[in-house]
Parts: C-alpha cells; sequence; structure tokens
C-alpha cells in the first residue's frame, strides 16, 4: 500500500513529499527535471525494507509550489533539502543517505557540499552536473520563444517522444505508470520552472558556482549507476565523473537509457542496497 502524500513548508514554500516512516536508516530520493519522485515509484517498495524512505518534489516540480519570482540556484535547492532532512528529524537519529536522478544528483551534491556531514553515503544515477548547456538553451527560455514552444512541447505527442527518449527498456514500464509520469513530464508549471532554470544557468552549473572544483572535498562513498543508452546525458560522462569524485564507483546497466530505476527496478534497487550495506574498507 503506497504512502499518502505529505506537505511540508520549507523557506515558506509549500512542499509535497513521501515518507514510509519506520525506525531505520533515511534514504532520500531526489529526482530530475520535469519529474517529481514518483518517477521512482517502481523501487520505493523495495527500498522501503531496509530504510525509511523520503522522497521530495523539489521546488519548481511535481505537486510543490512553482514560484516565478525567485532565484533558483544550487544554494537554494541545497538549502531547502537541508531543511527538509532537519524538518522531518532525518538528521537527528540515523545516517542519512541520497540518491539523486539527473538533475537531482547535482543537488544532491551541491547539499553535500554546502552542508558538509548531511550525506553518509550517495547514488548518483545518469547524473547532471558535468556537462555544460549549450548557450541556445537560454535563448528558448526568453519570453518571445518560452511562450511559443510552451503550447508545442507540453502537447502530449510531444511529452510522449521526449519521454520515450529517455527509456532504452520502454516495456518495462506498465501502462498505469507510464501515464502518470507522462502527466508530470506536461504540467506547464514545472515547464515554466525548467525555463527560469535555463535563464538561471550561471547559479545552477557546478563549474561556475566553483562547487566542481570542490568536489575532491567529498570523502564518503559514492556509487555511480549509468544506462549504456543514455541519450539524454551520455554514457562517456560516467568515466569523468568517476574520475572527479576519488571515493566512487561505476556501475553500468545494460540496454539501458536515463532512467534506470524505472527501467530495472529490481536491479537499481539491488545495486542501491548493496552498496549501501558492503562494508567499507578501512583505510
Amino acid at each position: 500500500m503506497a504512502a499518502q502524500d505529505r506537505y511540508i513548508t520549507l523557506s515558506g514554500h509549500r512542499h509535497r513529499y513521501l515518507d514510509t516512516g519506520g525506525n531505520a536508516p533515511v534514504m532520500l530520493l531526489l529526482h530530475g527535471i520535469s519529474a517529481s519522485f514518483d518517477f521512482y515509484d517502481p523501487v520505493i517498495p523495495q527500498l522501503a525494507g531496509s530504510f525509511r524512505v523520503l522522497g521530495l518534489d523539489l521546488l519548481g516540480f511535481g505537486g510543490s509550489d512553482k514560484p516565478q519570482s525567485i532565484v533558483y540556484s544550487l544554494q537554494l535547492y541545497a538549502d531547502l533539502i537541508h531543511e527538509f532532512l532537519e524538518k522531518t528529524g532525518a538528521i537527528a537519529r540515523w545516517p542519512v543517505y541520497g540518491t539523486g536522478h539527473s538533475m537531482g544528483g547535482k543537488y544532491l551534491l551541491a547539499t553535500a557540499l554546502i552542508h558538509p556531514g548531511t550525506f553518509d553515503k550517495m547514488v548518483l544515477s545518469n547524473t547532471d552536473g558535468f556537462v555544460t548547456l549549450p548557450s541556445w538553451s537560454r535563448a528558448i527560455s526568453l519570453p518571445g520563444v518560452r511562450h511559443l514552444l510552451k503550447p508545442l512541447v507540453t502537447t502530449e505527442k510531444m511529452s510522449r517522444k521526449m519521454f520515450d527518449a529517455a527509456l532504452y527498456n520502454r516495456q518495462a514500464i506498465d501502462r498505469g505508470l507510464y501515464r502518470k509520469l507522462l502527466g508530470i513530464a506536461r504540467d506547464h508549471g514545472a515547464f515554466d520552472t525548467t525555463m527560469k532554470l535555463n535563464r538561471n544557468m550561471p547559479l545552477l552549473d557546478m563549474q561556475r558556482t566553483g562547487l566542481r572544483s570542490r568536489l575532491g572535498e567529498l570523502t564518503q562513498p559514492v556509487l555511480i549507476i549509468w544506462g549504456d543508452h543514455d541519450q539524454y546525458i551520455s554514457p562517456k560522462i560516467a568515466p569523468v565523473v568517476k574520475q572527479e569524485l576519488p571515493t566512487s564507483k561505476l556501475i553500468v546497466f545494460r540496454d539501458c537509457g536515463h532512467c534506470p530505476m524505472l527501467e530495472y527496478p529490481e536491479k537499481f534497487s539491488s545495486a542501491v542496497k548493496n552498496f549501501i550495506f558492503e562494508e567499507t574498507p578501512a583505510h
């Protein structure tokens, strides 16, 4: 039985979240762009057997507020994530682990750097933060262009095409979940947030904010998971991420696209649990 949605106010903004409860170590799940924690639906029941799972709809996405008058930045997201963990009592008693997919991986790393000691171990799936967006991504977010794009990009046909491009093992997702996630991806408010993120890219870029040069400060173990057919963030980036995170190890899923947790939920859950609970070698 799925846990009910909950809502929490973080820095004045209402956020939707999930909390499976339980007296166990915490696993925080952070989603990617134009998504929500629902993208982890297939793995939440498997992870909930070992963790108190916290899923957060990031500001601007899913069922959380989508303010357009604020300045989105890595600092903002890191502060909101840390506040969420504090207000849910996650930090107080147990180890806290984090799993971040795509954009969520970048925010996980930012939180770990800006608020040291937050996470004991981290999992990065097909993570953002190691590529620079092309200049046209800002151009399409300008008012005249984005107003033309919005009705096109949020149509079912275009949204389906973009969503399908994120998947290699499309048949692994049942029809009901596929429809649910497609509806989340088509959300007009989330489109507006994405355009806002594009315009604020200097404040959301790991390189330009100086956070990328600080990755060597991270001492906790990191698992990197990637799909070998990822069309959104090339698997060629995975070795770069591994090289820049000295305490990391890399697993590449075969016949998998941008969303391993959707395409291979059992394999993904097992990889995460094995990594979290394995013995960490003494240095």
